[in-house]
């Protein structure tokens, strides 16, 4: 098909530096499946934009509603996350009646009355798309612009006292830990689905994991969390992780985000240990050998050799070695 993507930057006031990622944020698997590239639909960023999103909204309340209570917090965010209220944003930007790109018997007016329909999801596509094409600082912004401010500006207090301070910055600390984690699977598996990426990623946020990843603080940066607070919990890594983002915050607002992540994947996660657990779990459903090897490692044509090589050591050690039905 011919795509200009002019037409729907116009309508969403944004424009892509790589107008493919917002064709692929527009693309249903249903469409993909039409034009020979089930592989490339919308799932994947959809479930990273559904991440994104919560945080986005998390880290708005937290710094514009901090007089509410947890409960009062947490209410109002899933308030905004309801799936007809994205829907509505969605047709209110003019994009309901042509996108996404879907194969269907329904008409529009009618998916769009179902829940978890294919607007309110193609909507967190498209917020994972602007995060990947230009980072998480335009992401908030537009979603800022598009669907928070519009809402809840008027509401505002001009009260600056925090309600159970250490809470709150728990709430901001969970909701940006899965989002690192999420946000790094996507970028280190590309083409895994979502069910997959789900399923590496909650091991890495287990209690058990957690323990481990506050054992690798140095102590410069405890001296960081208890500058920021004394009385700051050091069991809890959510609110340690919130606590460092305020630190990058303070630093500069535009790179609070990709500081944050940085920190937590060179200080917490072993690259290797994810790498064998992700090809341990797409082995063990039947992915064969020769796609990890080309997607997952990146060896491909001339240098697969070398990359079947790469494979067979992560194996090695992770004690698990696979041979039979290696495809070469």
């Amino acid at each position: 098909m011919d795509w200009n993507s002019s037409t729907v930057e116009e309508k969403i006031s944004f424009n892509f530096k790589n107008p493919d990622l917002l064709f692929l944020s527009l693309t249903h698997p249903s469409y993909a499946k039409q034009i020979d590239q089930p592989e490339n639909d919308n799932e994947r960023l959809e479930y990273l934009g559904d991440s994104l999103l919560k945080f986005i909204i998390v880290d708005y309340l937290y710094h514009h509603f901090p007089y509410l209570t947890i409960s009062k917090l947490t209410a109002l965010r899933d308030k905004l996350l309801e799936g007809e209220r994205l829907t509505k944003l969605w047709f209110n930007l003019g994009l309901g009646e042509s996108y996404p790109f879907i194969v269907t018997k329904e008409e529009r007016h009618r998916l769009r009355v179902k829940s978890s329909n294919p607007f309110e999801k193609t909507l967190k596509a498209l917020v994972g798309a602007i995060h990947i094409d230009r980072g998480f600082s335009q992401a908030y912004n537009w979603v800022n612009k598009q669907l928070i401010a519009p809402l809840l500006e008027r509401h505002q207090k001009d009260s600056k006292e925090r309600v159970s301070p250490d809470k709150q910055v728990k709430l901001l600390g969970d909701t940006l830990f899965s989002t690192i984690i999420i946000d790094h699977l996507y970028g280190l598996l590309p083409l895994v689905n979502p069910g997959r990426l789900s399923k590496l990623s909650k091991p890495l946020m287990s209690k058990e994991k957690q323990t481990k990843y506050i054992s690798k603080i140095t102590p410069e940066d405890w001296e960081i969390i208890t500058a920021k607070n004394e009385k700051t919990s050091k069991t809890s890594f959510p609110t340690l992780l919130g606590t460092i983002y305020l630190h990058f915050e303070q630093q500069n607002h535009r790179t609070r985000y990709q500081n944050t992540q940085k920190w937590l994947i060179e200080n917490c996660l072993d690259q290797e240990e994810l790498l064998q657990e992700a090809i341990m779990l797409l082995l063990k459903d039947g992915v064969p050998q020769k796609w990890i090897v080309n997607e997952i490692l990146g060896y491909k044509g001339k240098n697969y050799d070398q990359g079947r090589k790469r494979f067979h050591e992560l194996m090695d050690q992770s004690g698990e070695i696979k041979i039979d039905g290696e495809e070469e």
